[in-house]
């Protein structure tokens, strides 16, 4: 047998880690949490409002008045609180069959290189942020009134989370350690539930 058949590739290890084999993972859980039902909240809520307003337009010939605006407010909202998530669980689009294609001795600083320019991008879109947040503070939107701190501040908060998460993915790298993290719903079960076949049988 060769040794390219029992030296598995680096870019086909394991990439995933339960979330909170690590301490690091363990101290971010709370925050992850947050953004995680967070971004499922707004979803929910937002998907709701859309149905009740098609109700309320094609039943009732009563619209809400600024359902639209709301609507999409919700939907800024949820794609912020959904991005570090995403990052965090690897779900995000990582072109890694590029990296894959290299020598295995390039992978492991290809991957560190992405993480540390992703956290200066995410670090400056942070800023950016709030740059964009102190020359909005009187503005707001013309139907509800939403202030545009609001939206900016969802970008703020989403950025700097995100700003963390590929710093420590950063340190991953170097530690030789699964990037990205799965939480235990996501996880597949340990035993097959083949119900039909036990009912068969």
């Amino acid at each position: 047998m060769s040794k390219s058949e029992t030296v598995p590739h680096l870019a086909d290890t394991v990439v995933h880690a339960n979330n909170r084999e690590y301490p690091i993972d363990r101290l971010l859980e709370p925050l992850r949490w947050i953004f995680r039902w967070g971004s499922l909240v707004m979803l929910v809520a937002m998907i709701s409002l859309s149905f009740i307003q098609v109700v309320s337009r094609e039943v009732f010939t009563s619209p809400i008045m600024g359902a639209e605006e709301l609507t999409r407010f919700m939907l800024i909202n949820a794609v912020f609180l959904a991005l570090p998530y995403v990052v965090s669980s690897g779900a995000n689009i990582r072109m890694d069959e590029i990296v894959s294609m290299g020598p295995s001795k390039f992978i492991l600083p290809l991957k560190f290189v992405a993480a540390v320019t992703a956290a200066v991008t995410f670090a400056i879109l942070a800023g950016a942020s709030g740059v964009a947040i102190m020359a909005n503070l009187d503005n707001s939107t013309p139907t509800l009134g939403i202030p545009y701190w609001v939206f900016l501040g969802s970008a703020l908060v989403s950025f700097s989370m995100t700003t963390v998460e590929c710093a420590v993915q950063a340190v991953k790298v170097l530690q030789r350690r699964p990037l990205f993290i799965t939480f235990a719903q996501e996880r597949e079960p340990e035993t097959d539930l083949d119900f039909l076949e036990d009912v068969l049988s």
